[in-house]
């Protein structure tokens, strides 16, 4: 009844108006034009377009093994010419179609009797003119047999053909595919689709398909490969619409990674510090290691929202390309496809690198590989960029506030600090004395014997120093047993013996050594001052602090003089002196009351004089009175004098067994204006401060930075100190040559006495001796006293405690005073400089990108995002459900070649079925409209999908505005 219905309307139109037409498989790749249907056209055996049936007398295609030469079908010679054909009617009767396209699509187009689509029959090989009265119904579906099978068993090797089943007239001149590789367990559930022409008898399926095979036959797997998917139709429009999860998600994903990489930006840029903050300290405070992990934490986020909306974007534009219709040979390649592969599994940039050079040199591509590279390396510069990291800020210059509480070297509040447990209850007038001598002796010698050390290794190393006193040893101080305190060589231009030699024409060991201010220890761990310990960063932490203030200094000046020299200032070589003799013959000494024949102190009276007044300023003209000795001392002893009235010095008489000459020295200590102190604290090194002085570019010295009115006045000896020495003095028994006590410290000083008007360079000389020794009354004189120049608070009486006028009560008082700070913080910043230059691109391209990827969603996706089809499970649907194409012949093993990865794709649709489908560009059109492309080799492949020949779908509105569209990238 069909067959008439087809006849019917074929014979409906005129003769000259019509031509045979001869319906191609709706989602059949392999077709030629009509015009090869006829005529001398050679066959070409990769196409398998629909061919004229030979006559009932050609015999059929033989079934041979192909192994090295492929034998030519009956009728075609040796030079591949075939005899033309006759037109003749076929066993089935050709369907003469209208060359107006209308005519011919409303004739496609018009429904069967009891289905949608009208089922056309159409047989190949040998058959009878007509149908056989024995036959079977017709078999509803659309079954088809072109030229797919020959072609697939030409391109197979002989190892995988098997002889011919004659079990039909269909598989007669075909041959079946066999691996004896795959057991037969494969084919339980394998799908049998028969090949056969519906006008045939039925035949078993035991006879189609040979159950001992690896699997199903030729028949069946192009029969698979001829079917449309007209039962897929699309259950969801390819439209996403705004108000779904997927574009929600999407979009906090977006606005999440763009605001966090824009602060992980900013931040990198600004370099906050977070003081305490993040710190060890106690309270609310977040450890570092905390922020160190929550950072890298928050990297990780921002760098996973970066990818997922990055390759969603990527996925976007890509398949949005596909669908676009506006230019022929356009749509997306594989390369471009395998893009977001990049960003995802990184490592297929080397493992698969076959489409790089076709996807990356586009703007497309190169933002991926700037994305993919971002991604890669954005927590490492998140951790060398922005995460917390003990770092030294720039220097600035702030104001420290130090508690105050007596003035400089008061011996008063010195001996109410000296920590013991000894209290006046259990001793009302030497607990602090006796506490004070130990603190003095043990100090003091551990002073010297660090500068005697230092000296040792230049003495046996034989690495002379020069003669300038910068160049020299200096000495150092151990403040509360983790802080040491450096000392320096200051007023140098009279430490030169030869340039006083050249003056006085005597040897004089001039020198004066200057002491950082300990209260500087004090206000930098005042919590005040909220100054970050190194136990406040994990024990790590260092600060530097330069500090204007004033520095406590000793001089001592040791003059050589004669016994001769030296009579007017001993009591024995006074006249009428009481005497008595001593255990060494020849020595005298005074009574034990001789200190009362010494005249008492008055206006005009300045004892005796000497031929070094002017060298210790005494006199009249000085107004000061010299010291009276009670005896010469005997050789390496040494005998003191703290009593002198009114006097600000202590004086120290020695005589070495060196030298015939006897070596009076006079200690005196001020604070000077002259010094910075410099306090560098490290939990790993240890805390180190010393005197930088007589530096003229030194912005941070108490002349130069301090702003003080005082700042410029002239150094004035401290009248108390001699009250300080006079207790250091007694805890080392230097006044010991008195008894001839021969003591060890005495020796010592005796053997460092100058013998010519130079400085040894491999000894130490006597005065730095006894200055390193006397360091230790300067620290002790410095600790809570005031940091100018002058005492700032003689009028507050109600600070002023009742045993001195030098003593803060109580609490104290603090006092500010201008310093330069370097402190070490937890910061969001780099290292080193190369770090900046290497990832600064990486933090502001990810931020930037972001920015893009979030106005793309705002504004560019108004209508919705579409379903993306670069997504594994996307992509499988379609391509499952896509025709074969010739462009990817022989890839369906090894997958693409990288060629074919160049290759262009887009995104089809049919209305009538609502399917989408990929299909290969056509690069022209033909006289029926039927869409070519051109393949590798030259040739022109038919595409025609048939989707033309349906009617419209249910989302043709959105394919077309897909279609139609316009791409940014």
């Amino acid at each position: 009844m069909e067959r008439d219905i087809w006849q019917t309307d074929a014979h409906s139109f005129s003769e000259e108006d019509t031509t045979p037409y001869y319906l191609p498989s709706t989602f059949s790749p392999w077709h030629d034009s009509r015009d090869n249907f006829f005529g001398n056209n050679e066959p070409d055996p990769t196409h398998s377009s629909p061919q004229i049936p030979p006559p009932v007398s050609a015999p059929p295609l033989p079934s041979t093994d192909v192994v090295e030469e492929r034998r030519l079908p009956t009728g075609i010679n040796r030079n591949g010419k075939r005899p033309s054909l006759p037109r003749r009617a076929s066993d089935f009767t050709p369907v003469t179609v209208p060359q107006s396209r209308q005519a011919r699509e409303s004739l496609m187009l018009r429904p069967a009797l009891d289905h949608g689509v009208t089922e056309v029959v159409i047989t190949a090989g040998d058959s009878d003119s007509g149908p056989r009265p024995d036959s079977p119904p017709p078999k509803r579906g659309v079954q088809r047999r072109t030229r797919f099978k020959e072609m697939l068993s030409h391109s197979l090797s002989t190892k995988m053909l098997n002889k011919a089943k004659p079990s039909s007239p269909v598989s007669n001149n075909y041959e079946s595919i066999r691996d004896d590789a795959i057991p037969p367990s494969m084919d339980r559930d394998t799908e049998h689709y028969s090949m056969s022409p519906v006008n045939m008898a039925h035949q078993p399926a035991d006879h189609i398909h040979d159950t001992e095979a690896y699997g199903e036959s030729l028949e069946h797997l192009a029969q698979k490969y001829e079917r449309p998917p007209l039962d897929c139709a699309s259950r969801r429009d390819v439209y996403v619409r705004h108000r779904s999860w997927t574009y929600i998600i999407l979009t906090v994903l977006s606005v999440y990674s763009t605001f966090l990489s824009g602060l992980w930006f900013v931040v990198s840029i600004y370099q906050p510090r977070y003081g305490r903050g993040i710190s060890s300290s106690e309270g609310w405070k977040m450890a570092p290691s905390t922020a160190t992990l929550l950072c890298t934490l928050l990297a990780k986020t921002i760098e996973l929202s970066f990818v997922t909306v990055f390759v969603a974007l990527l996925g976007q534009m890509i398949t949005r390309r596909a669908f676009v219709r506006k230019k022929k040979g356009e749509g997306v390649t594989l390369a471009e496809m395998t893009m977001r592969n990049w960003i995802i599994q990184p490592g297929s940039l080397l493992t698969y690198w076959q489409g790089i050079p076709y996807a990356a040199l586009s703007l497309l591509g190169l933002l991926t590989l700037t994305a993919t590279t971002c991604s890669i390396f954005y927590t490492t510069a998140s951790d060398a960029m922005v995460s917390p990291k003990l770092k030294f800020g720039s220097w600035e210059t702030r104001e420290l506030d130090g508690l105050v509480r007596a003035t400089y070297a008061n011996p008063y509040y010195i001996k109410k600090t000296c920590t013991t447990p000894i209290d006046k209850t259990l001793d009302p007038y030497n607990s602090g004395p006796s506490c004070l001598d130990v603190q003095y002796s043990g100090q003091s010698y551990h002073n010297l014997l660090t500068f005697m050390s230092e000296w040792q290794a230049i003495h046996q190393s034989r690495n002379l120093t020069t003669n300038g006193m910068g160049e020299r040893p200096t000495g150092k101080h151990n403040l509360f047993d983790n802080t040491t305190m450096v000392s320096s060589w200051i007023e140098q231009e009279f430490s030169q013996p030869q340039t006083a030699f050249a003056e006085h024409n005597r040897i004089i060991n001039n020198v004066t050594l200057a002491m950082p201010h300990p209260g500087v220890y004090m206000a930098a761990t005042d919590p005040r001052n909220d100054i970050l310990q190194p136990d406040d960063l994990a024990g790590v932490g260092e600060y530097s602090i330069r500090a204007s203030v004033v520095s406590p200094v000793v001089n001592v000046n040791c003059v050589a003089m004669s016994r001769d020299e030296l009579a007017p200032l001993v009591y024995t070589s006074w006249p009428n002196a009481r005497t008595n003799m001593t255990d060494v013959p020849g020595q005298y000494t005074g009574a034990e009351d001789w200190f009362n024949d010494v005249p008492p102190p008055a206006d005009n009276e300045w004892l005796n004089r000497t031929a070094v007044d002017d060298i210790f300023k005494w006199g009249p003209k000085h107004h000061r009175r010299p010291p009276v000795f009670q005896l010469f001392p005997i050789d390496f002893n040494m005998i003191t004098n703290t009593t002198v009235a009114l006097s600000d010095a202590m004086y120290i008489l020695s005589k070495s067994g060196l030298v015939d000459d006897f070596s009076l020295c006079e200690l005196r200590s001020w604070v000077t204006p002259k010094c910075s102190t410099r306090f560098d604290v490290s939990g790993i090194s240890g805390s180190h401060m010393r005197a930088h002085c007589e530096d003229p570019s030194d912005a941070d010295s108490y002349a130069a930075g301090s702003g003080n009115s005082d700042r410029r006045n002239a150094a004035e000896p401290a009248v108390d100190w001699r009250n300080v020495a006079d207790q250091w003095r007694l805890s080392m028994d230097l006044n010991g040559g008195t008894q001839n006590a021969n003591a060890s410290n005495a020796r010592i000083m005796a053997n460092l006495v100058l013998r010519r008007p130079a400085l040894d360079p491999l000894l130490p000389s006597m005065a730095e001796a006894l200055a390193v020794l006397a360091s230790s009354t300067l620290v002790s004189s410095g600790l809570g006293s005031t940091y100018r120049m002058e005492w700032a608070y003689k009028g507050l009486e109600n600070l002023t405690d009742a045993e001195g006028s030098g003593q803060v009560g109580g609490a104290g008082a603090y006092e500010p005073f201008r310093a330069s700070m370097r402190t070490q913080q937890y910061a969001s910043s780099h290292t080193s400089t190369w770090q900046g230059g290497v990832f600064y691109p990486v933090l502001g391209a990810v931020f930037l990108v972001n920015v893009a990827g979030l106005f793309y969603l705002a504004f560019f996706f108004r209508a919705g995002l579409v379903t993306d089809y670069t997504e594994p499970r996307n992509l499988f649907a379609v391509a499952v459900n896509s025709p074969p194409s010739r462009a990817l012949a022989g890839s369906c093993g090894h997958g693409p070649d990288q060629a074919e990865m160049a290759l262009p794709w887009r995104v089809s649709y049919s209305p009538a079925a609502n399917h989408y489908y990929f299909e290969h560009p056509a690069s022209d059109d033909d006289s029926d409209g039927a869409e070519k492309t051109r393949d590798r080799r030259g040739t022109y492949q038919s595409e025609a999908s048939g989707s033309d020949l349906l009617e419209h779908g249910h989302y043709g509105n959105s394919y077309k505005r897909l279609s139609k569209s316009r791409t940014w990238l």
